[in-house]
């Protein structure tokens, strides 16, 4: 019960702290401190009248004043609830409470008087409700120098009236002064030593967090230096495999001559396998290469002006015998606005003929649609779509979001009987993102995939200047 009571204290006080102190740990933990005071305070303020209703034979209108100030007390959340300036609210509030304390002094017994405990809670509240802020502190202790110099002048000057409570009364009075004194002190310092706590925990927290991206940022820093080692290393081994590779290559063409000559069916079949594992084998390690250059940026685009209908004809014609071989129908459409764009001709053919090749290769007895047009992108930049679209397999739907991220994609077998890495995929994306481009994919299954290549008209540099130089990625 105890504890309901206490989180539905919490969510009233919440309340009344004003959005504009949220954003500030420290300012809304004083404006909390403030409302504590202002809503329990005047709970165990009011003892003192009603002490004094009690023990008094006959009770005067100074009571009822005494109980009015600081019943007001209530008043003070609602005002600042409802914007009112948080340091004015401050400063009233310390007047109200000097005024509460010094009037029961003045009726009942002076600086002899058993509220007289309540004067020092004045000092303390000053730190609770304004913290390090020196102006207002100099402000509110002015304001309690004043009130208690007033109070003493009045006191000699006008003599209060006469007091009848009797002795063990007066004792009295002053046991539940002090207590209902003690009891506030200790409710406003726990609440403190609580927010004293919790900037102590959030401290350590902060110092935990400075210290877990320090480490990640270092693990970050030995992870970037591990990938350029990494893509140094890939780059340096294509070198040194494909040197090898081009001779072997080249004795199996000069070895199929040979067997053609001899006439030998089985050794021109061998020889083909040599060849074809061979070719295979140079295509994957061109695609470490560039997949090493691009993650070093390193890679150099030869940017110049390129027909782009003479950059899709050459990758159809690259990629005619393997769409024919699958008795595939070819359509090329191009819209009238089409004409030149400044790129890579080697590269941007490149990633057409990758995107053709796929389609080619999982599309039998089907359509396979090149549609080309220029359009206009956001930043009012022109920009060519090259949408490759056909009927074959498709691509299932979990495997879009990684199709260009991973290594490993089935959708990028090749035509040869060793397989595929899903590499190509992964390099043109990259290569496309390089050149300024991108590309995009809609796929279902059974019914075919359009990669759609996204391409500037113009390439632009890093400072936004046309280049016609080659460039690093």
């Amino acid at each position: 019960m105890f504890r309901n009571i206490a989180k539905s204290y919490q969510e009233l006080i919440e309340y009344f702290v004003p959005c504009s102190l949220k954003g500030d740990r420290e300012a809304s933990n004083q404006a909390r401190m403030f409302l504590i005071s202002h809503t329990f305070g005047p709970i165990l303020g009011n003892s003192v009248p009603l002490a004094l209703y009690a023990f008094d034979p006959t009770p005067g209108w100074d009571i009822l004043i005494l109980s009015l100030s600081i019943t007001s007390f209530w008043i003070f959340p609602f005002l600042l609830r409802a914007g009112a300036r948080y340091d004015l609210l401050v400063i009233i509030s310390v007047i109200n409470l000097n005024f509460c304390i010094l009037w029961s002094c003045y009726f009942n017994g002076g600086i002899t008087s058993p509220t007289l405990a309540w004067l020092l809670i004045i000092p303390i509240l000053s730190l609770f409700y304004i913290g390090g802020e020196k102006r207002l502190q100099v402000r509110l202790l002015s304001i309690f120098a004043l009130s208690f110099v007033l109070f003493l002048v009045a006191y000699n000057v006008f003599n209060p009236p006469l007091n009848d409570i009797p002795d063990l009364a007066m004792q009295a009075l002053g046991i539940v002064s002090t207590s209902a004194a003690l009891a506030y002190v200790a409710t406003m310092a726990i609440y403190y030593a609580r927010i004293f706590d919790a900037g102590v925990e959030l401290e350590n927290e902060v110092q935990r967090r400075r210290k877990a991206m320090h480490e990640l940022r270092e693990a970050v820093a030995i992870a970037d230096r591990a990938g350029l080692m990494k893509a140094e290393f890939l780059a340096r081994m294509s070198h040194e495999l494909r040197t090898p590779l081009n001779a072997v290559i080249g004795y199996s063409q000069i070895l199929k001559e040979d067997a053609l000559d001899v006439g030998g069916p089985q050794m021109e079949e061998d020889v083909d396998r040599i060849h074809d594992a061979g070719q295979y084998l140079l295509r994957l390690i061109n695609m470490i290469l560039d997949l090493s250059k691009i993650e070093a940026g390193r890679m150099q685009f030869d940017i110049k002006a390129h027909s782009i209908s003479g950059l899709i004809q050459t990758a159809v014609s690259a990629a005619r015998e393997t769409i024919e071989k699958n008795n595939n129908t070819l359509h090329v459409h191009l819209d009238e606005n089409v004409d030149d764009i400044e790129t890579d001709a080697t590269r941007m053919a490149q990633i057409i003929d990758a995107i053709l090749q796929n389609a080619a290769i999982y599309t039998k007895n089907g359509n396979i649609d090149i549609c080309c047009r220029l359009s206009v992108d956001a930043g009012g930049a022109e920009q060519y779509a090259i949408a490759i679209r056909d009927t074959g397999c498709g691509i299932a739907a979990d495997r879009l979001p990684i199709l260009f991220e991973t290594l490993v994609d089935a959708r990028d077998a090749s035509s040869s009987k060793y397989g595929g890495t899903g590499m190509k995929l992964t390099v043109i994306k990259k290569l496309c993102v390089a050149m300024g481009g991108d590309i995009l994919v809609e796929s279902s299954p059974d019914k075919g995939s359009c990669f759609s290549i996204i391409m500037p008209k113009h390439h632009r540099n890093r400072e936004g200047q046309h280049e016609s130089t080659p460039v690093a990625a």
